[in-house]
């Protein structure tokens, strides 16, 4: 199975809406790029003016180790020591759920990428607020697997879609019932995330289960 990149969305966007009725986006947006040390862009591709999609893309100047390194650190950037067990994204959810406490209109994140020196890192939405339910499980994973998903370090991939989903799992009656009633659940995002690698054209499938990389027809949700 010979892909190219974009090759894992099934459903490509085709426009973004207007986020002009989105109080205090421009705020959120400044807080991630302060936070971060990144530049931040939001699109919104809710079909209703009452309710936001927002497409969210960090561009970070750091390599995939530095971003993890950074997000695992003992310290905030503000170099107040975390409390035990605080969450690894606890300024990107403190942020987002302050953009939602000021807005009546339904906020969610359809994708969330992270492009970084080295890689690109997009999560997308599975479920109602679903990467912010999960962000912190994810990057916890994404940390404990490195090691696997980078063949010892040797290799880092230069595209990494979270989750993906085998082809034959999506056609069945299950997962269709689950896609279009929104009822995936938690553990969707850490089965498969698809990969590719600069040594070769075809797309690698990481198995969080063994953690071996391999190679089959799988897809991503997508809104």
């Amino acid at each position: 199975m010979s892909k190219s990149g974009n090759e894992f969305f099934n459903n490509p966007k085709i426009g973004t809406q207007s986020t002009d009725h989105i109080v205090g986006l421009e705020v959120f947006r400044k807080g991630l790029e302060k936070h971060f040390f990144a530049e931040v862009s939001i699109g919104n591709y809710g079909l209703k003016e009452e309710s936001a999609n927002l497409i969210i893309d960090i561009k970070c100047n750091l390599s995939l180790d530095e971003a993890l390194f950074y997000i695992n650190k003992p310290s905030t950037c503000s170099g107040r020591p975390k409390n035990s067990g605080e969450e690894k994204t606890i300024l990107f959810l403190l942020a987002y759920s302050q953009l939602k406490k000021l807005n009546t209109t339904t906020i969610d994140i359809s994708e969330l990428t992270i492009s970084l020196l080295d890689t690109t890192i997009l999560i997308s939405k599975i479920y109602d607020q679903s990467i912010a339910d999960q962000l912190e499980n994810i990057f916890t994973e994404l940390i404990n697997h490195n090691i696997y998903y980078t063949k010892g370090l040797n290799e880092t991939p230069f595209e990494v879609f979270i989750p993906v989903f085998e082809e034959d799992t999506l056609e069945s009656d299950v997962k269709l019932k689950n896609i279009v009633s929104d009822n995936n659940n938690t553990n969707d995002y850490f089965g498969f995330w698809g990969m590719y690698y600069d040594q070769t054209e075809e797309a690698a499938i990481y198995d969080l289960n063994t953690k071996t990389i391999i190679f089959g027809d799988i897809q991503i949700l997508s809104e």
